[in-house]
């Protein structure tokens, strides 16, 4: 075996320690994108199905709905956050608060164009929406306080170019 091989060559590794890949800004951004929307698929699941024993085919409908807008809302809007903040990271905070306005603005029209909809449970998509906005909010900051995350890249400094 070499000394690549066994992890030797790179500082960043020491005994029983993931690589330095896991803690890259990349590898965070992939975290905070991918582990919420699991866990809001997981929830609008289960709120679903208690939508459907509560209120039928009605329920059915709102819950998958109301799960559908949370994944696109915020997936839609975590994705160009992290677009953004990898680019320009000076108007990451301008464009975080642009976004959250604008789901604000979408899901009011929203909520007026669904207004008096009769194809599904309007409780089931509002319930459905608190919960997968919870979720969503909730795997964030998890992923947040749990994740290390290194400010320099291994192997970025001066004079530790390509070899």
């Amino acid at each position: 075996m070499t000394a690549s091989s066994q992890g030797e060559s790179d500082p960043t590794k020491g005994p029983g320690q993931p690589p330095a890949a896991a803690y890259t800004a990349k590898a965070m951004d992939r975290r905070l994108l991918v582990l919420p929307l699991i866990a809001v698929a997981i929830a609008g699941v289960i709120t679903t199905a208690l939508a459907t024993a509560f209120a039928g085919s009605q329920g059915l409908i709102g819950g998958i709905a109301g799960t559908l807008v949370v994944l696109a809302f915020f997936g839609i809007s975590q994705y160009v956050l992290l677009r953004v903040s990898a680019n320009n990271p000076a108007i990451a905070v301008n464009m975080a608060l642009l976004v959250y306005v604008l789901q604000i603005l979408c899901l009011f029209i929203l909520l007026i164009v669904l207004q008096g909809a009769t194809f599904f449970s309007p409780r089931a998509f509002a319930w459905s929406i608190v919960v997968g906005a919870l979720t969503w909010t909730f795997c964030a900051v998890t992923i947040m306080v749990r994740s290390k995350v290194l400010y320099v890249e291994p192997g970025s400094g001066p004079g530790q170019g390509e070899r």
